[in-house]
């Protein structure tokens, strides 16, 4: 649960953009996230398992996008 109710809003736009972002922009919205989990935590803030759920996802399509451009 996030204390500072001003940070909600911003939580759930970040969610929901992650989940309707197209493959070219998630590298944005990964970095966007990650942004707002240092800013997070740098204020003592718990960071919600929903938020750290999403962040795995956008990283391992990071890291499979990679991997589909890789030549054999």
């Amino acid at each position: 649960m996030v204390k500072d109710p001003r940070l909600v809003p911003m939580i759930e736009e970040l969610e929901q953009a992650a989940m309707a972002c197209a493959p070219e922009a998630r590298e944005e919205v990964r970095k966007r996230l990650h942004s707002m989990i240092a800013q997070l935590r740098a204020e003592g803030h718990p960071v919600p398992q929903r938020l750290r759920d999403v962040d795995e996802m956008l990283t391992d399509a990071s890291v499979e996008d990679r991997f589909d451009n890789m030549p054999l």
